[in-house]
């Protein structure tokens, strides 16, 4: 993803000792860290909820699901540690990952449309090493980050028939990332420091379908969606072309009783299309539940699975564990969700822990 001359001071410094300071390590490696579509309701079941509902941006179908014009949007704030082999760094994060809004149109149909995030770019690497020049010893310190990523911009139409509901979307996949290489020593008065950035611009597309089956109070949903190239632009021109994933996934929802609900899901994507070495496909699960009034539940629920990209020969894994709650008021025409989620990530000697916090606002106007 980026050009060469980044990509070859990346390598070089990769060899150094010491790592003073980073910044979402797992998205320096292939593609980035994919993005979750999910609102915050669904990230506090773990994500299970995500296929339906309808402020989640995974399936169409589950727009269907709005009867009145309704839009949601997310804030998420996180604190990470990573921890490489007994050196540690923290970071504070803070993200606006999702707005959909969907709402009934013609003869049945919900249109629907919004963005959320697919890919993040955002890292920064500073390493310390020693080089020899003119005879001596010189300490450097080498800092690489990137910041951007790429948003996925949709527009869904979903219509039921019956027990039978059917959905499909369209995909518009856009953003940039600017990238920083710079070195500075410790002896400014004899050496000066360099940098050089570039800023890529992304382009790509991408078509969906889902359906789901309503049988009283089970549901059972199923969606697939593929997306083509990923176009990486340098001042216009087309250096790289990363050839992106299909996604195959499904889920049960049950709602046992008015006060109770519950439900899993498991989603497969084959990442390693990518031509990246570190790449590899993933298959993620989710449980989880929702307990109490509509008003006021409480929510539980668990992930794992793998990430796609990271160096070592295998694909680093993830373990989260979340939980939240929401207020509903004004006869169910504005919802608040709140989420709190745990993560940990692990792969190639780097182990790095999130405690994220969601914040969901819908209005039903």
């Amino acid at each position: 993803m980026m050009p060469r001359r980044l990509v070859l001071l990346l390598a070089l410094c990769a060899g150094t000792r010491a790592l003073a300071g980073q910044d979402s390590p797992f998205g320096i490696n292939g593609l980035g860290v994919p993005g979750r579509q999910e609102s915050a309701r669904a990230r506090a079941t773990g994500g299970a909820f995500a296929l339906f509902d309808p402020f989640s941006g995974v399936t169409e179908v589950s727009v269907t699901a709005n009867t009145l014009l309704s839009a949601s949007a997310e804030g998420a704030a996180s604190y990470v540690t990573d921890d490489l082999d007994g050196l540690r760094g923290t970071r504070r994060t803070a993200r606006f990952p999702l707005f959909q809004i969907s709402g009934p149109a013609w003869g049945g149909v919900v249109i629907g449309g919004g963005f959320s995030t697919y890919l993040d770019r955002g890292y920064r690497v500073s390493l310390t090493d020693t080089v020899t020049l003119a005879g001596s010893r010189q300490q450097v310190t080498d800092v690489l980050s990137s910041d951007g990523g790429v948003s996925d911009l949709r527009i869904v139409a979903a219509r039921r028939f019956g027990v039978l509901a059917l959905g499909a979307g369209f995909h518009l996949l856009s953003g940039s990332s600017r990238f920083l290489a710079s070195r500075t020593f410790t002896d400014t008065s004899a050496y000066s420091g360099v940098s050089q950035s570039d800023e890529l611009a992304y382009r790509g597309t991408g078509v969906s379908g889902s359906a789901m089956l309503i049988l009283g109070t089970l549901r059972i949903a199923g969606f697939a969606r593929s997306d083509t190239h990923l176009r990486s632009e340098l001042n216009g021109i087309e250096v790289i072309r990363n050839d992106l994933p299909t996604t195959v996934g499904g889920g049960v929802y049950w709602q046992v009783t008015p006060e109770v609900a519950l439900a899993t899901t498991v989603v497969h994507t084959n990442w390693s299309v990518v031509a990246d070495s570190n790449a590899y496909n993933t298959t993620v699960w989710a449980a989880g539940g929702e307990f109490g009034s509509r008003r006021h539940p409480l929510r539980v629920g668990v992930r794992s699975g793998q990430m796609p990209f990271g160096p070592g020969g295998t694909a680093p894994r993830e373990f989260a564990v979340s939980l939240g709650t929401g207020l509903s008021f004004s006869n169910g025409h504005g919802i608040i969700d709140l989420a709190l989620e745990h993560q940990r990530r692990t792969g190639a000697g780097l182990t790095e822990t999130l405690w994220t916090g969601l914040f969901g606002v819908t209005v039903r106007p």
